[in-house]
């Protein structure tokens, strides 16, 4: 009687505490949204002397372009060295520049041709980032939520 009693417990044990260990990844249909604005395109607005302005010619480029990113948003990356990729987030709809100074990089390793250290979608508001977010803390994918002009991090 004692072994079922506690076996029972532990199994009891087992079963509450699995959903704290099996915990699944964000997926891009999680976090929907109208995709296809087709309007008229706003200019990006610049301030000189911040970091976005040191990338003004670049940032001009990605407003011409059709959204790929959350509804309205271009989100375009370059390189900033090896491993490295710099990115901006522009609104066409506003000409709102969200421009973040931690790259990613260091990926790390061999990797497939089609490996994107950022990735995202015209229909959801998800970013996963792979690798170091400004060269430090934990190598890995990283999910976020654009929300509201800000990056909010997912558990």
């Amino acid at each position: 009687m004692r072994c079922l009693t506690v076996c029972l417990i532990g199994g009891i044990t087992t079963v509450t505490s699995f959903p704290h260990w099996h915990q699944s990844t964000p997926d891009f249909a999680a976090y929907p949204v109208p995709a296809g604005y087709t309007g008229r395109r706003l200019p990006p607005k610049l301030v000189p002397h911040t970091a976005a302005w040191r990338f003004r010619t670049r940032i001009r480029e990605v407003a011409q372009q059709r959204p790929n990113f959350a509804g309205h948003y271009v989100l375009a990356t370059w390189g900033c060295g090896a491993e490295c990729l710099s990115y901006v987030i522009v609104d066409v709809t506003s000409g709102h520049v969200y421009f973040n100074e931690v790259s990613v990089c260091c990926w790390g390793g061999t990797v497939p041709d089609s490996f994107q250290p950022i990735r995202f979608r015209l229909t959801s508001q998800l970013i996963i980032f792979q690798g170091l977010l400004g060269e430090e803390g934990r190598q890995g994918p990283h999910y976020y939520k654009f929300h509201s002009g800000r990056l909010l991090a997912l558990p």
